[in-house]
């Protein structure tokens, strides 16, 4: 597998899979009418999932990567203002007293 990369190895995706597969034959137990022996089926599948996934060790693909340094942005209006589009602070007017047709 490459260095950070988050694809996960094949072994984990197979218990994924299978919990997917549980949880879509529980949901479908359940519509649309409800069919419980199907449902308790579903969840059966999730567990087995749940142990191919134990076995498989999934929560070692997880890589720890260093923390992100995400430079902040100023607002639109700040970049306006820098580039000379905007005169000052905004005021908001009210339109009672400012309607032409008022």
């Amino acid at each position: 597998m490459a260095q950070n990369s988050h694809a996960g190895r094949g072994s984990s995706w197979l218990a994924v899979i299978v919990i997917w597969i549980g949880f879509g034959v529980g949901g479908v137990a359940m519509v649309p009418t409800q069919k419980w022996w199907l449902f308790w089926i579903g969840v059966g599948i999730v567990a087995v999932g749940g142990i191919i996934a134990t076995a498989v060790r999934i929560f070692d693909d997880v890589i720890m990567d260093g923390p992100r340094a995400v430079p902040e942005e100023r607002h639109p209006s700040e970049k306006a203002a820098a580039r000379g589009e905007i005169n000052g602070p905004q005021t908001a007017t009210d339109p009672a007293t400012t309607h032409p047709h008022g």
